[in-house]
């Protein structure tokens, strides 16, 4: 175990003598182009596409507002007059060609269909 402590600590050393002359200047530029720190500088940020946007989360929010939305609005049911629900209620049932049909509706499309 000694042993490889010394050999690791002489790679650190010569690993720290080989990078010693190289300086990383350029770190505040890449902040600033990692955290834009105004409005304008992040809508450029996403102009140029370095910001990605999660498809995942945009989806459930835009299926939570669709069903909230959709819930929320209901259109207007029409009822019909109670003399089409009695109406309805008196209708007859025919066969013709091996099909059931409503009479008034089956006497209806005959007409159509002769003229």
């Amino acid at each position: 175990m000694n042993t490889e402590n010394t050999e690791r600590e002489a790679i650190k050393q010569q690993l720290e003598k080989e990078l010693q002359p190289i300086h990383f200047e350029g770190h505040k530029r890449v902040l600033k182009m990692t955290h834009p720190p105004t409005f304008g500088a992040r809508l450029l940020a996403y102009w140029n596409k370095e910001i990605e946007i999660p498809v995942k989360p945009l989806g459930a929010v835009g299926a939570i507002i669709l069903v909230v939305s959709l819930t929320l609005h209901q259109p207007e049911v029409k009822h019909q007059p109670q003399q089409n629900v009695q109406q309805h209620k008196n209708r007859e049932l025919i066969e013709a060609g091996g099909n059931t049909y409503w009479k008034d509706i089956y006497e209806q499309a005959v007409k159509k269909h002769e003229n």
